[in-house]
């Protein structure tokens, strides 16, 4: 018996090590990004909720013939209604330019745009993470479940909604295991396999 014999992993082995390293590297970005929104995303809108609300970008003025009109100002055109012939649709303006820049002025005080850009970062990092789970191969029934759930459990809809839409590469990843995994097993009867493919 050689005892220095090279042990060499089975397709089994390979594909259950390429799962949980895939699902450990989406739970690392997964821990990230509720961390990181308990413990300054949540507290910081609590923050902004208190402070500053965020206000309206836009002013009603009611005619004579008691119709009212809703106008808009844009953020990066705050001063647009400063010249304008009426004198209701300057000070209507300049207060919205005016409740506009104070806010602003805290969001920069409180880091807000700081901390939503890393929310998202968090977030995107998550939803990468995640995409790349779905499409590792599953390396059995219990795999395939868990990727049924994020995509089709209740977490993955609004209740009362239909679900989420996924691309190409997701559904075929899926469906690849689940005709690896279900397709030759004696639970799926012939009858119902032919549903699955007509449907």
């Amino acid at each position: 018996m050689n005892m220095y014999a090279t042990i060499v992993p089975t397709d089994d082995a390979r594909a259950r090590a390429s799962w949980a390293q895939a699902f450990e590297k989406f739970a690392a970005a997964d821990r990230a990004f509720e961390e990181y929104r308990a413990l300054v995303w949540e507290p910081l809108a609590a923050t902004m909720d208190e402070r500053a609300p965020r206000p309206d970008l836009w002013f009603e003025v009611t005619a004579k013939s008691g119709q009212t009109a809703r106008f808009h100002v844009s953020p990066s055109k705050l001063g647009e209604w400063d010249d304008h012939i009426f004198p209701v649709f300057r000070k209507k303006g300049a207060a919205v330019r005016d409740a506009w820049l104070a806010y602003r002025a805290i969001c920069e005080d409180v880091g807000w745009d700081a901390a939503g850009q890393e929310m998202d970062r968090l977030c995107n990092e998550r939803g990468d993470y995640e995409s790349s789970l779905i499409e590792t191969p599953a390396p059995d029934q219990t795999a395939l479940l868990d990727k049924l759930y994020r995509l089709f459990g209740p977490e993955a809809r609004d209740p009362g909604q239909y679900g989420a839409s996924w691309c190409p590469a997701i559904i075929d990843a899926v469906m690849a295991d689940a005709h690896r995994l279900l397709a030759s097993r004696p639970t799926l009867g012939p009858s119902l396999r032919a549903d699955i493919q007509l449907g």
